[in-house]
């Protein structure tokens, strides 16, 4: 069983905040640390939101559109217009 959205969160930020540690020893710098864990954030959040996608509705709430956008025929009995 995954860790799911934390998993995700938490993984971005320790990657990309490595990446940024691995720069600023590498160069003798401070500021890529704190960019790559935004930059990985950032990234995690993309694909969360790309992974879940919308939130489905409600039960019960039914839409009367059609997928193709049109309005659907209202349902009757059989033989009944």
């Amino acid at each position: 069983m995954g860790w799911g959205v934390t998993g995700t969160l938490l993984s971005g930020m320790a990657v990309w905040g490595g990446v940024g540690w691995l720069v600023d020893q590498w160069l003798d710098t401070r500021v890529f640390f704190p960019v790559g864990i935004i930059l990985g954030v950032a990234v995690a959040i993309y694909v969360v939101v790309v992974k879940y996608g919308t939130v489905d509705p409600p039960p019960g709430s039914r839409s009367s559109q059609t997928p193709g956008g049109r309005g659907s025929r209202s349902r009757t009995q059989k033989g009944q217009r």
